[in-house]
């Protein structure tokens, strides 16, 4: 299966994929580990070729891993981004810190400058 991702905003939508995986790396989203930027996080929105989008959702259920992961259940299932802050499942998973330029992982309480997104499987 392919991740295959959905960018929303008023009145639009636009789709980027297939993708083996994807990466956030600090606030770029990547096909790869310093890959060509697929989308990059700017004030709180998406951007794709100078458009903004509110909203990114990954069409089909993920694992997302990262540096030293401990395999927690929760990090399995559907990831939705919205104003910076990423979604497992409707709860929070994670937030963009700006100072840090990384992701900081609310139930781990640690930062992570790169998620790794695959399929579920």
């Amino acid at each position: 299966m392919a991740i295959k991702l959905k960018f929303e905003r008023a009145g639009a939508s636009l789709f980027r994929g297939p993708f083996n995986s994807v990466v956030f790396e600090r606030e770029t989203v990547r096909e790869e580990q310093g890959g060509p930027v697929i989308a990059s996080l700017v004030f709180h929105c998406w951007t794709i070729d100078g458009l903004e989008f509110l909203r990114l959702d990954v069409l089909s259920p993920v694992r997302v891993t990262w540096e030293g992961f401990a395999g927690a259940p929760s990090t399995t299932g559907q990831l939705h981004c919205i104003d910076g802050v990423a979604y497992i499942d409707r709860r929070m998973f994670a937030v963009v810190d700006r100072e840090r330029g990384d992701w900081y992982l609310l139930r781990e309480r640690q930062h992570q400058p790169v998620l790794v997104v695959q399929p579920a499987t």
